[in-house]
């Protein structure tokens, strides 16, 4: 049993690093984020670039999830066309299986099409998610045998497909959550925005302080996210250990 057990052990570890050297090798060497600006009915196109950097040739797979996010850190891929202001069902894939040669690129076209509906406006988004098969995945080497273990580390790449119905759709912020919180034994000021318009914005935190008298401290500049129609984040400020 003990051997039975140890052997499982040392196949898994073994697997595990051939398996992440195998997904080491194809890399998107595509933007994250493809931003395009259409109107009702129209069609275009876009594509991403795969590279394999492996001295064998290496495969992909692809499909399309939701993509939405939380001010609580939570992400959710859900089910394409699921979310009110996806875009998934507007997307056609030119294949769903990608095969890259050995130290070679590829290339993973898609067209998207608007539909032809007066009542569009803002923001719409999906995301095309590529994800490198291992040499030793259960797509590539089927059923294991007995007494054996199977441990791999999946990388995966997430682009976001963002359709923009010309300049329309409203944007909206709402802010909750407010307060100081101690990180590491400094001041830091936090506090959730959620975007409750039609339009994505990218707003960008700062943080004034005064003294009692009105005396002006300085400015703590926090960072820019993005934040699509129904979706919120948390925003910190730089830390204030000397701020008092």
């Amino acid at each position: 049993m003990f051997r039975s057990l140890r052997q499982a052990v040392l196949t898994g570890l073994l697997l595990l690093a051939v398996a992440g050297a195998a997904e080491a090798g194809v890399k998107l060497a595509s933007e994250m984020t493809i931003e395009r600006v259409a109107q009702p009915g129209e069609r275009y196109r876009g594509a991403l670039t795969l590279q394999n950097n492996a001295a064998a040739p290496a495969e992909a797979k692809v499909y399309q999830p939701d993509y939405s996010f939380a001010a609580d850190g939570s992400n959710d891929y859900g089910e394409p066309g699921q979310l009110e202001r996806s875009n998934a069902k507007w997307i056609s894939l030119s294949t769903e299986l990608v095969r890259i040669p050995a130290g070679g690129t590829e290339e993973l076209t898609f067209e998207v099409h608007v539909p032809r509906d007066k009542g569009l406006s803002g923001t719409y988004w999906s995301m095309i998610m590529v994800e490198p098969i291992a040499a030793l995945s259960r797509e590539a080497i089927g059923e294991q045998p007995d007494n054996s273990a199977r441990i791999a580390a999946v990388m995966r790449y997430g682009v976001q497909v963002v359709t923009q119905i010309g300049q329309s759709g409203a944007t909206g912020l709402v802010f909750t959550n407010s307060g100081l919180i101690d990180e590491d034994g400094q001041r830091v000021f936090r506090i959730d925005a959620e975007n409750t318009g039609s339009r994505w914005l990218r707003p960008s935190l700062w943080l004034e302080l005064y003294r009692e008298d009105g005396t002006p401290v300085g400015k703590s500049q926090g960072p820019t996210k993005r934040l699509y129609p129904g979706t919120s984040a948390q925003f910190h400020s730089t830390r204030m250990a000397n701020a008092s």
